[in-house]
């Protein structure tokens, strides 16, 4: 009796039942090699194709990289959003000055348009924190606490010190304790009385014997040493929120004292001495001009 099974062709739904060898078998079985080929050459060509057309397993590892990605994008998200909420930003706008106390009980006096910022997840282990503008610390003891801008880095047990930190402007004056100030590769320790700044990219410690004129601005006097006009009229702006247009090119000192009290009063402190006029239209705008002969 002739058997037929050899021949019988098999159905799609038993063909899809198969394994990829049985596939491989099922298709080869009745080809009959070229002649001047050896069967090895043509059993490769043969899976090579059977690679090729089948899209049924390339489209699933394409559907497993995607959902990877999408696993570990939505993982990234969770961490920036749980990293984002876990952290505490204190800011202050134009004439705003404002007190806190940080959750180790360390209080802070933040400065107009300043800005701190730290993990309230970690902050009891590490006491770290960064600073952009200008703040006075009252350090409560206990392990290093940390103060990072961009310009420098501060360090101390517990203390009282101030630290300044603007454009290219870095300094730290302490008022008791000891602090350790970096920048650039370079280290500088300040006692009470003594301040550091940042000048020409190296660290200069000074003594200071009105050191806690660094930190009258917190009864919100503000005084100046030997300092640009430019950055006076800087300060200004942040204490009164207004605009000030000062166009000399020449950079001139001054020592001078004001209060954030009154614009025209701190304006008239400063503008008199040397010999400069100004006018505040109704927009917060301050015109600066020398006076004429």
């Amino acid at each position: 009796m002739k058997d037929d099974s050899k021949n019988r062709k098999i159905t799609h739904n038993e063909f899809n039942k198969m394994s990829l060898d049985e596939r491989i078998l099922e298709i080869s079985k009745n080809l009959i090699p070229p002649s001047g080929k050896p069967e090895n050459e043509i059993l490769s060509s043969l899976l090579d194709k059977i690679e090729l057309s089948s899209p049924t397993k390339k489209f699933k590892l394409k559907t497993i990289i995607q959902a990877a990605a999408a696993i570990v994008i939505l993982l990234i998200s969770i961490y920036s959003v749980n990293s984002y909420l876990s952290s505490d930003v204190i800011k202050t706008q134009f004439a705003e000055q404002t007190k806190i106390t940080l959750p180790e009980g360390t209080k802070v006096t933040l400065n107009a348009d300043s800005k701190l910022k730290w993990s309230n997840n970690h902050f009891a282990k590490k006491r770290q924190l960064t600073i952009e503008g200008e703040a006075y610390f009252d350090v409560i003891k206990g392990d290093k606490f940390i103060i990072k801008s961009k310009l420098g880095t501060v360090e101390i047990l517990g203390t009282q010190l101030n630290v300044f930190s603007r454009d290219n402007t870095f300094w730290v004056s302490c008022i008791s304790g000891k602090v350790k100030v970096s920048a650039n590769n370079d280290h500088q320790i300040i006692l009470p009385g003594e301040r550091v700044e940042l000048t020409q990219q190296r660290l200069i410690k000074t003594i200071d014997n009105n050191i806690k004129k660094t930190i009258s601005w917190k009864e919100g006097i503000f005084y100046f040493e030997d300092k640009p006009l430019i950055s006076i009229f800087a300060e200004i702006e942040r204490q009164f929120d207004v605009s000030i247009k000062y166009n000399e090119k020449e950079e001139r000192l001054i020592t001078v004292s004001f209060s954030n009290k009154k614009l025209n009063e701190a304006l008239d402190i400063i503008c008199i001495p040397m010999g400069l006029k100004y006018e505040v239209d109704n927009n917060k705008k301050v015109s600066i001009y020398k006076k004429q002969k």
